[in-house]
């Protein structure tokens, strides 16, 4: 076996294994957003095994977030459709870049609302955490797919 092919199996190991590792991350993710879906009464929970339709489970999870003074509603509707919408901006160059930032901040915000729903205070280290280690969102919401929201502000404060 020369150095090269002995390379070209090494590379081939580590991508099986990483391909591996994200159908695990994807199935935990599904089966997180099918109960929490199953849980609020989500019409279609299983939606949430088709990768744009998470996002629709996540919307309707959700419903709605508060950015500063502005509401952002129909999430279902929203979180779909924007990966899509940027995908089409990033064409333009300055302007895709800016969006994509826009976007990815976006996302951020919704992580939070999510673990603010569910954790209360630990929303910031839960979102600090899922962000700084990607896979660790679909760890976190595999935990919380029996979880009940929290609903007044003494249990999400606390």
């Amino acid at each position: 076996m020369t150095n090269f092919s002995l390379f070209v199996a090494i590379l081939g190991g580590f991508a099986l294994l990483f391909f591996v590792i994200g159908i695990g991350l994807y199935i935990l993710l599904a089966i997180g957003l099918y109960g929490l879906a199953k849980n609020e009464n989500i019409e279609y929970p299983w939606f949430a095994f088709i990768p744009i339709l998470q996002l629709y489970i996540l919307g309707k999870i959700l419903k709605e977030i508060k950015i500063g003074n502005y509401t952002v509603t129909n999430l279902e509707i929203v979180l779909p459709v924007a990966p899509i919408v940027v995908g089409i901006i990033n064409i333009i160059p300055v302007l895709g870049t800016l969006v994509g930032l826009a976007y990815f901040i976006f996302n951020i915000i919704v992580i939070y609302h999510f673990f603010k729903r569910y954790k209360g205070d630990q929303a910031v280290v839960f979102t600090v955490l899922s962000v700084i280690f990607f896979f660790l969102f679909p760890i976190f919401v595999f935990t919380l797919r029996n979880a009940t929201p929290l609903t007044n502000e003494k249990e999400i404060a606390s």
